[in-house]
């Protein structure tokens, strides 16, 4: 039997299709409507209704059409995909009632006038907002670089573990960010191997070890010299390990007279690699790299990576813009992520034990969704990541430092230990 609803709505949505906005879209307020089943409980059914809603007003803007409806055999078949256009706007849920075991809401989207407005980053999207007031920290955690030419890295002394130290602190200085440095694990099984995709299954493993969210890792590809300058010198040591023409006849040992090449021009490349730490999924690979130049691009003798001695010189100050930078892109990327932490044990009365808590930002009666991860998908394909089901919602009722303890809400199923829960904003 044809699902009329189904194909009164795509036809809607296709027609919709025909009045796609081209160019800009002014500022206006969109209503449309939404439902979603009960199964996972009304919380989460809500949310879900919602999220329908808002789908649905992005057709009635703009759809980019790759689908196709037919009868074949007498039998209504659909093939292809429907994909609704970006709408952003803050969202004002109207009225919303449960009826014939679906949950359903109208919303109205007040969007902004995109003509007029700059364009807005991840980072200061309204949609991406924290609960007011505060910020939710998510839990990242920082791991060893691997460095692909370490004799040229010679004078950088622990640049492996000493660049996610730097990474780590930076990013921990920003306000929706809990950062742990451990600079001494590789994500990756062999060093040089260089596909970050490799350390899927052990950015898993850190991340249930230290409870995270997120892990940072890369590699190094070059710190090499790229240009030198000849220079005469007199009275320095007569260093033959360094690249030059030394004269060695008479006096030579006082006089020290020597051409030399010195280091002008020095490379800092690197790959920056953000995982999803919950499913192992490649979230962002950024390669990141400068030309320092100037007198101290190499130092005279070797120096700690990121230490004091090393930002004052030529090749520090290049790479300290340049890991500034590169911080600010990882923070816009991980705003509009949802926070979510795991369910690490379920007691015998059905209380989840969160791990997550106060200094997280989590408070009394906040409302987490409840999902249940599946298998991967067929062919293993790390990039995937593992699907989830919304199974539910649960309520925090103690909050700890680190720590919280939730209980399920009505009509969702049971928690169960590894089970994810996302945080529910309040719209």
């Amino acid at each position: 039997m044809m699902n009329w609803t189904v194909v009164l709505r795509r036809i809607a949505a296709l027609g919709a299709a025909f009045v796609l906005v081209s160019g800009l879209v002014r500022a206006q307020s969109i209503t449309a409507r939404g439902a979603a089943p009960l199964d996972a409980g009304r919380s989460a059914a809500r949310e879900l209704a919602i999220q329908d809603a808002v789908n649905q007003a992005a057709l009635s803007v703009g759809a980019r059409v790759e689908s196709a409806e037919m009868l074949e055999g007498g039998r209504y078949r659909e093939t292809g995909s429907l994909t609704a256009s970006p709408l952003g706007g803050k969202v004002k849920v109207l009225s919303e009632y449960a009826e014939g075991g679906l949950y359903h809401v109208k919303i109205a989207i007040d969007t902004p006038d995109r003509a007029a407005e700059p364009a807005r980053s991840a980072s200061t999207d309204p949609s991406c907002a924290a609960p007011g007031g505060r910020s939710l920290r998510k839990k990242l955690v920082t791991t060893w670089f691997a460095v692909r030419d370490p004799a040229d890295a010679s004078d950088l002394t622990g640049l492996s573990t000493r660049l996610p130290s730097v990474l780590a602190e930076r990013l921990g200085a920003r306000p929706a960010l809990s950062v742990t440095d451990a600079g001494g694990i590789g994500v990756l099984p062999d060093a040089r191997m260089s596909d970050p995709r490799a350390g899927s299954d052990n950015v898993r493993l850190i991340g249930a070890k230290e409870g995270a969210q997120f892990v940072v890792a890369g590699r190094v590809v070059s710190t090499s010299v790229t240009s030198r300058f000849l220079r005469p010198t007199l009275f320095e040591s007569h260093n033959t390990s360094q690249q030059g023409v030394y004269y060695d006849g008479p006096l030579s040992g006082i006089l020290g007279g020597a051409v030399k090449y010195v280091p002008t021009e020095r490379q800092f490349d690197a790959e920056i690699w953000l995982y999803d730490a919950l499913t192992g999924a490649v979230l962002l690979n950024d390669r990141i790299s400068t030309l320092a130049r100037g007198g101290s691009v190499v130092p005279a003798n070797p120096v700690p990576f990121g230490s004091a001695a090393f930002w004052r010189t030529d090749y520090g100050q290049a790479i300290d813009g340049l890991l500034d930078k590169a911080v600010a892109k990882l923070d816009a990327t991980l705003s509009c992520i949802p926070f979510s932490a795991k369910v690490v044990e379920v007691d015998d009365t059905g209380k989840s034990y969160i791990s997550a808590g106060g200094l997280d930002g989590l408070k009394v009666g906040d409302k987490l969704l409840l999902y249940r991860q599946q298998s991967r998908a067929a062919g293993n394909n790390p990039e995937l990541g593992i699907a989830e089901t919304l199974v539910g919602t649960v309520s925090l009722v103690q909050i700890q430092p680190r720590l919280s303890i939730a209980v399920a809400e009505g009509g969702g199923k049971a928690a169960q230990a590894g089970d994810i829960v996302r945080y529910q904003p309040k719209r």
